[in-house]
């Protein structure tokens, strides 16, 4: 038993997946059952979907909003995990756009070109029936959030309900496995052993592409370019070992102790160091960003075969950015898999039994080894920031940096 609870995670969620992969796919008619049960679950769990983007986005969005007003260290801060969020997105949805080859607008016969084609998208997001609430719940979640700041009461009660979303993170961990195994399975019977294991296979490369792109970019441009960093000691004495760390666990906030210790190994301000990379582990979620945009021509031309546009991913970019900076995440990715399958399901107006099975395919392909790489690339981009923030130490003063806890 000792020895089971050192094996990491992500062996068990991998390991989950693809048995259930292979089991559904050689017994599609045995385990049609497993498949359908998941199928109805998550189509239950979807009609709560709004409820826990409005409850998991309206503290966190109170919290930035605080923090953001406590001086200028702090709001630099903020401000720069907005936009490298915003620039990841725009990554995401360009790279996938050219190998998917996305079009600008759908050519049809009644098109009218984008903006018809966004009008015509929302007009059926608020004919379908629930469709527009996750949209709803995101604005309304916003405007909570800010209300808050300004009503202490409610902003102890967010608060507690993000103390609440936390805990059932915490609790949602001892029934992953199970989960994912089930998901696994519903994508073998659906697709068999051979086709469901070459989807798996063709995500997890295709999301380590996207986070290399994006290490490239923050190491090479950002970092060495712009900041003129020493590249080669910064990747030994900080970057190897968090990544080595934060690929095991899966999990930003496990590796929230390595990170600091090799940010402060490197030479990092504990000022700096102390508020940044915890402030990251919640919101630094870049390659989340980068990788949830950029999965939607993946799943929804490659695999089942719909035609999308820019119209739909310039759409969903701003909001599937800030579902990964202020949403907190679940077990083995599954927060933000499941508010972006659903938010894309509802923009194309998908509806049931096929909207439930597509979300199901969604979560699966992205755990496990993907979620790897994302979880390795949104913790050593924490450092990368503070690395960032250091270099330019002088330019905020002390009186403004003792104001940010």
């Amino acid at each position: 038993m000792k020895f089971l609870r050192k094996v990491p995670p992500y062996v068990w969620t991998f390991t989950a997946l693809i048995l259930g992969i292979v089991a559904g796919g050689l017994l599609p008619g045995q385990l049609g059952f497993i498949s359908r049960g998941t199928a109805t679950f998550i189509q239950v769990f979807i009609k709560f979907v709004p409820i826990l983007i409005l409850a998991a986005l309206s503290p966190a969005v109170a919290t930035l909003v605080k923090r953001g007003l406590a001086g200028k260290f702090a709001g630099a801060v903020i401000g720069w995990e907005v936009f490298t969020s915003t620039v990841a997105g725009l990554f995401g949805l360009a790279i996938s756009s050219f190998l998917f080859k996305v079009p600008f607008s759908l050519k049809t016969a009644d098109s009218g070109g984008a903006l018809a084609e966004a009008s015509q998208m929302l007009k059926a997001i608020g004919q379908q029936h629930s469709a527009s609430l996750p949209l709803l719940a995101i604005v309304l979640a916003v405007v909570i959030g800010v209300i808050a700041v300004w009503i202490p009461a409610l902003y102890r009660f967010l608060g507690r309900v993000e103390e609440g979303i936390k805990g059932m993170g915490t609790k949602i961990g001892y029934v992953i496995i199970p989960l994912i195994l089930c998901l696994g399975v519903s994508i073998g019977v659906r697709f068999g052993a051979r086709v469901g294991m070459g989807h798996y296979l063709t995500m997890t490369l295709y999301t380590l592409f996207l986070c290399l792109v994006w290490f490239a970019f923050y190491v090479f441009v950002i970092l060495k370019l712009f900041a003129k960093i020493p590249v080669v000691r910064m990747l030994k004495e900080y970057y190897l070992p968090t990544a080595v760390f934060a690929a095991a666990t899966c999990s930003s906030m496990a590796t929230l102790p390595v990170n600091l210790a090799s940010a402060r190994k490197y030479g990092i301000r504990d000022e700096v160091a102390d508020f940044i990379i915890p402030f990251g582990s919640v919101v630094q979620m870049n390659a989340s960003t980068l990788a949830y945009v950029a999965y939607a021509p993946f799943i929804l031309t490659y695999i089942y075969g719909i035609e999308i546009s820019w119209t739909l991913l310039l759409i969903a970019w701003p909001a599937m950015v800030l579902f990964t900076i202020a949403a907190p995440g679940l077990p083995a990715g599954m927060g933000t898999a499941l508010w972006s399958s659903t938010l894309f399901a509802s923009m194309l107006g998908i509806e049931e039994p096929m909207k439930s099975t597509f979300i199901t395919t969604w979560i699966a392909l992205s755990g496990g080894i993907p979620d790897m790489f994302r979880t390795t690339t949104n913790c050593t981009a924490c450092g990368f920031t503070a690395i960032l923030f250091d270099k330019f130490f002088h330019k905020f003063s002390k009186e403004d940096l003792k104001h940010i806890d």
